[in-house]
């Protein structure tokens, strides 16, 4: 491959004018280069600069596929810890306090006698004039 670039820059060396197909010459737009040499010695060094980021980007991807492949074990240990460090105690007081959290929402709640399938929140009566103006003020906002 090499030897195909370096082909291509002795042509461009030797013939860097194009003829246009009424035979009249014109010259080669190098762009911010002063000629053909340097800018193949850009093209040489991003080309070597490319190598590289490949190169690195190919070790990063084999470590980060070593790490993943070691990741699930040390995860499934971890939970294999934890579960085997909760204690009787534990349990007991977790299940007390969802069992408190579930009788606190029932005294709440209003099941209806007749059909026993709905259920009503209790009435929110005012216990002072200042809360039934409140009421009453945000009854007729709606």
């Amino acid at each position: 491959m090499n030897d195909t670039i370096n082909e291509q820059t002795e042509e461009l060396l030797q013939s860097p004018k194009e003829q246009k197909s009424g035979g009249e010459e014109t010259s080669v737009s190098l762009g911010k280069f002063k000629d053909v040499n340097a800018l193949l010695a850009a093209y040489n060094s991003l080309q070597s600069e490319f190598t590289k980021r490949c190169q690195r980007i190919k070790e990063l991807e084999t470590e980060r596929a070593a790490v993943d492949k070691d990741a699930p074990t040390e995860q499934s240990d971890k939970t294999v810890n934890q579960t085997l460090s909760i204690t009787d105690e534990d349990k007991e007081n977790f299940i007390k306090g969802y069992l408190k959290e579930i009788m606190g929402a029932k005294s709440k709640a209003i099941v209806m006698d007749v059909s026993g399938t709905g259920v009503k929140a209790p009435v929110n009566k005012p216990k002072t004039v200042e809360e039934a103006g409140r009421l009453a003020i945000e009854l007729l906002a709606k």
